[in-house]
């Protein structure tokens, strides 16, 4: 979870320098407008900036401590505090900033998954790359993440994205892509008669041809083209046309379509499509 970790991050090399910045200073109480701009900009970063992509990429992770100390540190800069008030309190909030990013490291299976359903497949058999498998990952856990924060289009956009880049894995795998090439379902450059490049295709075009190559079933190409169809109220012009809501009944279904389309990919490539 590599954002969330981020933001963490970021969080503590700041206070790090506001804690240097305020040791230096040898009155008794901080008067300076440097000092106490940097107090309050590294309290405003972490309500403003950091905060928002923690809670919402680590769900569950506490961050009560986090936030009474950065208070501490924001309603300080009111009073003229003493600088050991500040040191102390930038102590205590870099404490607490070390524990949530130890909390964040088993938040993507503690949290994110809500059920052993919601966990991450094995994805080596279409991506060997490390990298690559920590991105579908992650957008994996993402997708789940959107649903249960409310964020419904979000959440199928995601989804959409996700089986692309694994419908691009799955023909990477080919050794022999002339079935993939001469599919007639295969995009064709209306220009040169020629398929168009399959990791330029959209996603209907991917959904056509994994039908036709028998990498997913009637029913999930069937099913497919309607998460297709409602990833494209991505555009407002289209929710306003059509007055659409979506809610998490939507969600939620459609995650179930997506998971369920994921694991047919999967199976082409560990056991091929005759």
């Amino acid at each position: 979870m590599p954002a969330a970790s981020e933001a963490v991050d970021a969080a503590i090399s700041e206070v790090t320098t506001a804690r240097s910045l305020i040791a230096k200073i040898k009155t008794k109480q901080i008067h300076t407008v440097d000092a106490l701009a940097t107090l309050k900009s590294t309290a405003h970063a972490w309500f403003n900036s950091h905060r928002p992509i923690v809670i919402g990429a680590a769900v569950g992770v506490d961050l009560t401590d986090t936030d009474r100390s950065y208070t501490t540190i924001l309603d300080s800069t009111a009073k003229h505090a003493a600088r050991q008030t500040y040191l102390d309190a930038l102590k205590e909030t870099k404490d607490a900033l070390i524990a949530v990013r130890a909390a964040i490291l088993v938040a993507p299976l503690a949290a994110a998954a809500g059920s052993i359903d919601d966990l991450a497949p094995d994805f080596s058999p279409l991506a060997g790359n490390p990298q690559m498998l920590d991105i579908l990952t992650r957008r994996w856990y993402e997708c789940h993440r959107c649903v249960t924060a409310g964020a419904h289009l979000a959440a199928i956009v995601m989804m959409g994205g996700l089986l692309e880049a694994l419908f691009v894995a799955r023909a990477n795998k080919m050794s022999d892509k002339s079935a993939l090439i001469n599919a007639s379902e295969a995009p064709k450059d209306p220009k040169t008669g020629k398929t168009i490049n399959y990791q330029q295709w959209m996603l209907d075009s991917y959904i056509r041809v994994a039908h036709e190559l028998n990498w997913i079933t009637d029913s999930a190409k069937n099913l497919a083209d309607v998460l297709k169809e409602y990833r494209n109220y991505i555009h407002p012009e289209k929710e306003l046309r059509h007055g659409v809501t979506l809610n998490l009944n939507d969600s939620s279904m459609f995650w179930q379509i997506a998971k369920g389309l994921v694991r047919q990919l999967l199976m082409s490539a560990v056991v091929p499509a005759p």
